[in-house]
């Protein structure tokens, strides 16, 4: 059993603190590659997870700190880097970032308050120091970001998710109970992670795999037509009906239309987000609509039609009978009561009602 971490209020020059490059919100952003620990403190690695903080628009962050300085209730938090005098922030890289913004400007010649030039001296943070491998630092990230005030994206909450459970042992109870999530919500981002990691390992469709997609995971595993539909095995974590898979990819992915003298035609995917699979739990079950959505010269809405007929369908139905049973409640002495314009609404409906049954009779006879 691991120890417990030990927590340390510290105070660190600005330049001894190093922004995490592996920070979960840039996971899933076009052209993330895993930088190597070893080489977190080098310029050029810095440099590159500081640009990328900057594009998130922390301009507000850091005009808050100017007017306000730096709030000690908002200590990063951090642990040691190497065996130097640096740490590597575990929770505060964007606070971390809107300070390296305003010793920029201070250097450039900007007026900043003294009270805040102290800080970039004497950054309020909070060492942690733990065994390696007790999770305890990926933790501490998700009680901010999975259902804290600055939540992340689904893809970061599941590879959360998964990290803690795969690199660190925690079972589905111990994750739930660290990230206060439920425990059906942690399976069922898990599965999904591991749907999307398998579709990353497809030799056919890999090229093709993005973070973006795990929405569309996280709900075709929501619905039993689909998990049955590509034989997901709950055991091994993955889809077992590779053919079946490969349908699936090519209804989520953009395809080519061949090529000729003017270029390829590009199309677009058929399922393009997770308001399109959604409705696979009506399509999958109704072979004339799923046959339409697996046709390639078919619509998505063709097959959403289709599947909606019969829905339609059952809900007329259901609504006709419902008039009909309030009809018959209507009592003697409310009858005796009606006005012209309530005797109008009941011969509109025996009218509808005779309408209806004689187009019924020529449509027989044709």
């Amino acid at each position: 059993m691991t120890a417990p971490a030990i927590y340390a209020d510290m105070e660190l020059p600005l330049q001894h603190l190093l922004l995490d490059p592996n920070n979960f919100r840039f996971q899933d952003e076009p052209g993330f590659v895993l930088a190597d620990e070893g080489r977190f403190a080098e310029k050029s690695v810095q440099d590159r997870a500081y640009r990328r903080i900057r594009t998130e628009n922390i301009t507000e962050l850091k005009n808050s700190i100017l007017a306000n300085g730096f709030l000690t209730v908002e200590r990063l938090v951090v642990r040691k880097y190497g065996d130097g005098a640096s740490y590597l922030v575990v929770e505060g890289n964007r606070r971390l970032a809107a300070l390296r913004w305003i010793k920029e400007d201070h250097d450039a010649g900007v007026n900043v308050r003294s009270d805040v030039l102290e800080v970039l001296d004497r950054v309020p943070v909070v060492s942690i120091e733990a065994e390696a491998g007790n999770g305890d630092y990926l933790a501490i990230m998700g009680v901010r970001h999975v259902g804290g005030i600055k939540q992340w994206g689904g893809y970061q909450r599941a590879k959360l998710v998964t990290d803690l459970r795969d690199e660190y042992g925690f079972d589905t109870q111990e994750v739930a109970s660290r990230l206060g999530m439920s425990p059906q919500e942690v399976n069922r981002r898990y599965r999904a992670f591991k749907a999307l990691q398998q579709m990353r390992n497809d030799e056919e469709y890999m090229d093709l795999a993005s973070s973006s997609m795990y929405p569309i995971f996280h709900e075709a595993l929501a619905i039993p037509a689909v998990r049955t539909w590509l034989s997901w095995d709950d055991r091994s974590l993955r889809f077992t009906d590779e053919d079946q898979l490969h349908v699936f990819y090519s209804l989520i992915t953009e395809s080519t239309l061949g090529s000729d003298e003017e270029g390829s035609d590009v199309r677009g995917p058929k399922l393009p987000s997770y308001t399109q699979v959604r409705e696979l739990r009506n399509i999958l079950p109704n072979p004339d609509a799923r046959q339409i959505l697996l046709d390639p010269d078919r619509s998505f809405a063709d097959a959403l039609g289709v599947s909606k007929a019969e829905e339609l369908s059952r809900t007329w139905r259901s609504q006709v009978s419902e008039a009909i049973t309030v009809m018959n409640q209507i009592s003697a002495l409310e009858l005796a009561k009606m006005k012209s314009q309530d005797l109008d609404v009941v011969r509109r409906v025996q009218q509808t009602a005779s309408d209806v049954l004689q187009t019924y009779a020529k449509l027989a006879v044709d």
